[in-house]
């Protein structure tokens, strides 16, 4: 890139910390987790439905898992791309775009009646999101500081939550009382409802133009300078949502299929997984702020590995929720103290590429569990060694953070000193916005 080239840069909020900007950021943070919470109330509707609309289908566990992997390696292909993307667009055009494809989707689900459809919906739905979780921490990154990135992380988490809980609980009962097809029509409805919100009260970040004084740092020299964070927080990362492809997959079929849990119990189920994540997500985030992000990290995935084995012994439905519980214990501390840590140690031009390269490498994770979950379902009948595996995995992820990211002062230690600033900044007057 010509050293002469300006790009936008998200306005630094730390600078001053009780300027209008920072207290805008976090009511920008509010309003993007309220869309969220819209958005996954759609979304988790049809969490509920998939393991009755796949034998409806008579299909097998291994085709449940092909259908969630679909979903996540089209995740993998584009999150990266698609988070650049919006470095370079803006964060709103990307979310937007995002949730028209959430609602195209929604409705070929409802009217799917082959594999072949459905699989293709679920990679349809995976192409667009891929840009909407990277754009939204990113969103957040640009508005927020280090001093409250943990809080406004656990505020977005929150909206997830508020839709993690409405949804699968309204789709239990929605699909028990009016049929499995019904739900995904409604999620249509509600993502087109989210698009809207965003559009009229969503604002694209306050951005600055920054006058290079060397090309544009290559995304591989940004992950360079804290390859050893990036290392752990990705593996930490990969641990978390490998336990909830397990979960999702194998454990689901397990409770339908040999505890005998109902639609609207799975609906319950989730739904006080949901509550328990709000709550620890917001609290959680502050708490990062505070004390830091490792060791929360750490404890977070000792506790999901628990948790994995108490899946194993559960055989009730009040068993089932107590597991639960404490996997969303886990999930809440480690959840937004990985994403406030990832925003902490990456350059603000790069806050897009690297939120996508992270959403890859978590979708990774669940394109690889609901295939191992499923196989393995198919040959023993059981999710017990798929559950074992993620209690495994969910160790190894703590393990490391413990040992590769340090305990304090996180940006300074991770971020090696580039020996290089900004020459010029200049404000710029066209924010993009659509």
């Amino acid at each position: 890139m010509d050293p002469e080239t300006e790009v936008a840069l998200p306005f630094e909020a730390s600078t001053q910390p009780d300027s209008p900007s920072r207290h805008q950021g976090m009511y920008q943070v509010w309003m993007l987790a309220i869309s969220l919470s819209i958005l996954q109330i759609g979304f988790g509707i049809v969490t509920p439905i998939f393991p009755y609309y796949i034998e409806s289908l008579g299909m097998a566990g291994i085709e449940l898992g092909v259908l969630a992997a679909s979903f996540a390696i089209a995740r993998i292909i584009l999150a990266g791309p698609l988070g650049g993307l919006s470095d370079r667009v803006g964060r709103k055009p990307i979310l937007i775009l995002s949730l028209l494809g959430f609602a195209f989707a929604n409705i070929v689900y409802a009217f799917a009646y082959d594999v072949v459809v459905m699989i293709s919906a679920r990679a349809l739905e995976g192409a667009v999101s891929a840009g909407f979780f990277p754009a939204a921490n990113a969103f957040v990154s640009d508005v927020t500081s280090t001093e409250n990135r943990g809080t406004a992380m656990g505020y977005l988490s929150m909206g997830n939550m508020v839709g993690f809980v409405i949804g699968p609980a309204l789709g239990g009962f929605l699909a028990q009382f009016l049929g499995i097809r019904v739900p995904f029509i409604l999620a249509g409805v509600a993502t087109l409802i989210t698009m809207l919100l965003v559009y009229v009260l969503v604002e694209e970040p306050v951005r600055r133009a920054v006058k290079e004084a060397a090309p544009k740092i290559p995304i591989r020299e940004i992950i360079s300078r804290a390859r050893g964070c990036y290392g752990a927080l990705g593996i930490a990362m990969f641990a978390n949502m490998f336990a909830m492809g397990i979960l999702e997959v194998a454990f689901m079929l397990d409770a339908v299929i040999n505890i005998g849990v109902e639609p609207y119990e799975i609906g319950i189920f989730f739904g006080v997984i949901g509550i328990t994540m709000i709550i620890g997500n917001v609290g959680f985030g502050k708490l990062s702020d505070v004390k830091g992000r490792k060791w929360l990290i750490v404890i977070g995935a000792m506790i999901g590995a628990v948790s994995m084995i108490m899946f194993i012994y559960a055989h009730t439905t009040i068993d089932l929720l107590i597991a639960g519980i404490v996997l969303s214990i886990g999930m809440s501390m480690r959840g937004p103290a990985i994403q406030a840590l990832i925003a902490d140690v990456t350059d603000p031009s790069a806050y897009g590429t690297i939120m996508g390269v992270f959403g890859a490498v978590s979708n990774s994770a669940y394109a690889v569990s609901p295939l191992i979950g499923g196989k393995i379902f198919d040959d023993t009948g059981s999710a017990a060694i798929s559950l074992l595996i993620g209690a495994g995995v969910s160790v190894f992820g703590g393990v490391t953070a413990a040992v590769m990211l340090p305990g304090e002062k996180d940006r300074e230690i991770c971020v090696a000193d580039t020996g290089s600033e900004p020459e010029t900044i200049l404000p710029v007057d066209d924010n993009p916005s659509m």
